[in-house]
C-alpha cells in the first residue's frame, strides 16, 4: 500500500521504522461505533493520544474539538466496514490536528514543496526546461527522461527527516509523475514541459495537494489498516476510495484558488500558499 511512482527503486512507507501506534489493541474506542456528531464539552484535556512523534513545537495553544481517539475510531469503524463514511474520517482527522489552519502551519514540507514546484512550473514555461535544468545545476546531458525528474523531485523536496516530510515528499513523486505523462504523451520531448497550458499546470498541483493531503492522514492513521484489515486487496480498496474522496474535495479548493495564475517568485507567495493549504483542509471541516 505504499506510494506510486514511475521511478526504479522500492518505494518506502510513510511511516518511520519506529513509529508505534498509542491506543492498544483492544482499546474501547476501536471496537465501539461512535455517536452521531455531537459538540464536544470545552472541558476535555489536552490529546494524551496523539502521535507518538509529534513536534512538541505543533501543539496548539487551544483544546481541539475533536481528539486523537475521535479521529482513530473514526478510521477504524471505516476499515472494519462499520462506516462507509470517508467524510467523517476527513472531519475528525483535521479536527484532532487542531483545524485547517494549523495544519496549514504544520505543513511547513509542504508548503515549501509546492512553492518549489510551482516555481519550476513557472520557469519551465518562461525560460525553458534546458535552462531550468541549468539554473538549478541539473546536468542533463547524457540522462535519460526518468534520472532527470528523479533529480527534479531531490530539488523540489528536501530530506525526509519526519513524517511530513515524507508526505511533502511522496506528493513532490506523484506531481513530477504527472509531468513525466506529458513528456510521453510528446514523444519523449522533454521541452514540451515548457508547453504546458495554464489547465495542465494547475491539475499538477492539483495532484500534489490532494496526495500531500491523503499522505498525511495515512501517515498517522494507517496503523488502523495493518491491525484491523487482514485482506490485502480489501485494505487497498478502501485506501483507494479515501484517496478519490480526498482527490475530489480538493480539487474543488484548488480550482476555486487557481494557483496556476499566481507569481511563485513574489515575496507574497509564502501567504498565499498558505491559504492554499488552508482553503483544501477546509473542504473537511464543513461535515456533511
Amino acid at each position: 500500500m505504499g506510494t506510486s511512482s514511475i521511478f526504479d527503486g522500492p518505494v518506502n512507507s510513510l511511516l518511520p521504522d519506529d513509529y508505534k501506534d498509542p491506543v492498544p489493541d483492544n482499546s474501547e474506542d476501536d471496537v465501539t461505533p461512535e455517536p452521531e456528531e455531537t459538540e464536544p464539552s470545552n472541558g476535555d484535556s489536552a490529546n494524551p493520544d496523539q502521535p507518538d512523534d509529534q513536534d512538541k513545537s505543533l501543539e496548539q495553544p487551544i483544546v481541539p474539538a475533536l481528539r486523537w481517539k475521535d479521529a482513530k475510531t473514526a478510521m477504524t469503524n471505516y476499515v472494519k466496514g462499520l462506516s462507509s463514511n470517508r467524510g467523517r474520517v476527513m472531519n475528525h482527522y483535521v479536527g484532532a490536528s487542531g483545524g485547517s489552519k494549523q495544519l496549514a502551519r504544520s505543513s511547513a514540507a509542504g508548503r515549501s514543496t509546492a512553492v518549489s514546484l510551482g516555481r519550476i512550473l513557472q520557469d519551465f514555461r518562461n525560460n525553458g526546461v534546458e535552462a531550468t535544468l541549468q539554473s538549478l545545476q541539473i546536468d542533463y546531458v547524457g540522462k535519460g527522461i526518468k534520472s532527470l525528474l528523479s533529480e527534479l523531485v531531490n530539488v523540489i523536496s528536501g530530506k525526509s527527516n519526519s513524517k511530513e516530510d515524507m508526505a511533502a515528499r511522496g506528493a513532490a513523486n506523484e506531481a513530477v509523475a504527472e509531468m513525466y505523462e506529458v513528456i510521453t504523451e510528446n514523444d519523449g520531448d522533454i521541452e514540451s514541459l515548457r508547453r504546458i497550458d495554464e489547465l495542465t499546470f494547475r491539475k499538477i498541483l492539483e495532484v500534489f495537494m490532494s496526495e500531500y493531503i491523503f499522505k498525511r492522514v495515512m501517515s498517522d492513521l494507517q496503523s488502523r489498516f495493518e491491525k484491523y484489515e487482514n485482506n490485502p486487496k480489501v485494505a487497498v480498496q478502501k485506501e483507494q476510495e479515501l484517496k478519490n474522496y480526498v482527490k475530489v474535495k480538493v480539487e474543488l479548493r484548488v480550482r476555486e484558488i487557481h494557483p496556476e495564475t499566481l507569481d511563485y517568485s513574489s515575496k507574497s507567495i509564502s501567504n498565499e500558499i498558505n491559504n492554499l493549504f488552508t482553503k483544501c483542509f477546509q473542504a473537511f471541516e464543513g461535515y456533511l
